[in-house]
């Protein structure tokens, strides 16, 4: 697919000098770029796989509605 770009002429400058020093075209090194940024971090995991707690993977997960709760007093110790 092709995609029009806008740059800085100074940073389409510096970029096509670092495609250049990586032996790749303009377009590869940014497709490189973009495709890392997408991959998931080796060490992702869900909120539910943290938690560690698999009776919640129903998904059926019940927030109370921080605008209809009730007044909580401030307490200090």
């Amino acid at each position: 697919m092709n995609v029009t770009l806008k740059l800085p002429d100074d940073l389409c400058r510096q970029a096509r000098h670092r495609a250049v020093d990586e032996s790749k075209s303009l377009s590869t090194w940014i497709a490189d770029l973009v495709a890392a940024k997408l991959r998931p971090a080796p060490n992702t995991q869900t909120l539910l796989q943290a938690l560690g707690d698999e009776s919640l993977a129903d998904g059926n997960l019940e927030l109370p509605d921080r605008r209809t709760a009730s007044h909580r007093p401030l307490e200090f110790p």
